[in-house]
């Protein structure tokens, strides 16, 4: 068994493989990830195969992502080859990357995927939570935001941008959403990927604070298809926390995705986050699926 990355030749049977969990699939089949790959920008060339000769066993592919992370995928496991065979692959693709251009590798399994779970840890991926996908209808109605009087809302803007920084890592503090995630990634590289996901509206972010001191921050972001709103992030400041602020902002989140033509809203949240499943339960959320997340980190923080 050979593990290298994938030649533009075999670049056809090795998508099938991923796609499919066989490589002998017909171009239906891997036709419209191209297509979705061109539409979208997303490189294809991190392909990474185990095969015997140039006949792929089973196949990794790396998505390099904004903000120095990448989102792995692996083909299905049937009957072919083992886990140990999966953990080489992904030790080989993943020790390859540039950890000055990739920092975070990242994968969503299926709660079924139990050899891929003990063949990604093989390689070095850590679990770092298990996510609740959500979702609620949107009713048409702007609720106003209203605060106390010593908290003061600001957009998003390149005057208030260091804000958002400040607030958002003083949401983190012993936070219980992913917190396995704090201290890897830089607040720069964090609010590119924040901004890449969906459709960017500056005016769709808002961060509070009183007298300068953190209070909380909501970030919205549009789907790039469909009329969904995105909550990317909803974070408050351990001081402000229990006093209402984050079911405020959401309320008024729900009622400007209206606005906006979205007709429902969708949010991932960590399992382990039950202050945010309660509000998000009381405000008709319901879960659509759940992943295991597991990461692997290619640098500290200090490099």
């Amino acid at each position: 068994m050979v593990y290298r990355r994938v030649t533009r030749g075999l670049r056809q049977r090795a998508l099938a493989m991923l796609l499919t969990g066989r490589a002998q699939a017909d171009a239906s089949a891997v036709n419209p990830l191209l297509s979705f790959a061109d539409d979208q920008h997303l490189s294809l060339d991190e392909l990474w195969m185990a095969a015997e000769g140039d006949e792929p066993k089973a196949v990794m592919l790396i998505v390099p992502g904004v903000g120095r992370t990448g989102m792995a995928f692996l083909s299905p496991i049937f009957d072919g080859p083992d886990s140990d065979t999966i953990t080489n692959l992904v030790r080989v693709a993943c020790q390859t990357q540039d950890a000055n251009q990739m920092r975070l590798i990242q994968a969503l399994l299926d709660p079924h995927q139990d050899i891929e779970v003990v063949a990604l840890a093989g390689a070095g991926f850590t679990k770092l939570a298990q996510l609740l996908y959500m979702e609620c209808d949107i009713e048409a109605g702007m609720i106003p935001l209203e605060l106390d009087e010593a908290v003061t809302c600001l957009h998003w803007s390149r005057r208030t941008n260091s804000c958002f920084k400040d607030i958002i890592l003083a949401s983190y503090q012993d936070t219980l959403d992913c917190p396995g995630l704090v201290g890897l990634r830089h607040i720069d590289d964090i609010l590119a990927g924040h901004m890449a996901a969906g459709v960017f509206k500056p005016e769709l972010w808002f961060a509070l604070h009183a007298h300068g001191e953190p209070v909380a921050v909501m970030l919205l972001n549009l789907a790039s298809h469909g009329a969904v709103m995105e909550l990317v992030y909803l974070g408050v400041a351990p001081g402000w926390r229990g006093r209402g602020v984050g079911r405020k902002l959401l309320a008024h989140g729900l009622g400007l995705a209206s606005q906006y033509g979205a007709t429902s809203m969708a949010l991932a949240v960590d399992r382990i986050n039950k202050p945010a499943l309660h509000l998000y339960r009381s405000m008709h959320f319901t879960s659509t699926s759940r992943r295991q997340a597991m990461i692997y980190v290619l640098d500290d923080l200090e490099n």
